[in-house]
């Protein structure tokens, strides 16, 4: 009964149980990997700019698009700045806040700047 009337106790586990729910919720990071554009799976490569507050509205409406899409299209990002990202900006002259569409044997198909929405996404995609 002493473990029962210890409050700190539940709190600390309340709190825990709080923390594994949040986390639970989080949507799944969008993957970074450039190499996967054109094994097969259509893409969406967005480049995120820090600096811009779009970059971040995007990446919500993406991760909306993605609960609806699931694993049919691969997203991912390709963070302005980032050394790794450069040479694919320089190819396909990429701009920030710009999203590339990409069919599955890595064609660019289309380019639209953001802010493009859930539902808008949904529609290119199921054009393509």
């Amino acid at each position: 009964m002493k473990i029962l009337k210890n409050t700190s106790f539940w709190t600390i586990s309340l709190v825990i149980a709080l923390i594994v729910i949040f986390l639970s919720l989080m949507p799944k990071p969008i993957d970074m990997d450039l190499e996967k554009i054109g094994d097969g799976q259509e893409s969406v490569v967005f480049i995120y700019d820090p600096n811009l507050s779009v970059s971040n509205q995007q990446t919500i409406e993406i991760n909306k698009a993605r609960e609806v899409i699931g694993e049919k299209v691969t997203f991912l990002i390709a963070n302005e700045g980032d050394p790794n990202s450069e040479s694919f900006r320089k190819r396909y002259r990429a701009r920030s806040a710009e999203l590339l569409f990409f069919n599955g044997n890595g064609e660019l198909t289309d380019r639209k700047i953001a802010l493009v929405s859930a539902e808008e996404f949904i529609g290119t995609m199921s054009d393509q």
